[in-house]
């Protein structure tokens, strides 16, 4: 007999499977897809499984420090810049609007 980890594992690597999979859990019929792919699961360890699964797959929380970083900008907490002649201290800000 299967473990669910195996047939998880079956189900994600065939898309044929993957249709079945999701049919069979519409129809409420999991416990005749299980029987009928060598699984000794029960409907309930399949829910605990596919949670467990999706809070593993969830994205991580960024911290605020992680966040001051993100694409699409820098972040500098503090330069000397020259910009047009000019020397000034910057913060938080793009170096050109300071000056």
């Amino acid at each position: 007999m299967k473990t669910m980890q195996e047939l998880y594992s079956e189900i994600i690597a065939s898309n044929e499977l993957k249709k079945a999979f999701v049919e069979a859990m519409k129809a409420d019929r999991l416990g005749d897809f299980l029987k009928a792919h060598g699984c000794e699961a029960t409907v309930e360890e399949v829910g605990e499984f596919l949670e467990a699964k999706a809070a593993e797959d969830a994205p991580m929380e960024l911290s605020d420090d992680e966040l001051k970083h993100v694409a699409g900008g820098s972040f500098v907490d503090s330069i000397e810049c020259s910009h047009k002649g000019n020397t000034c201290n910057c913060s938080n800000n793009c170096i050109r609007d300071c000056c």
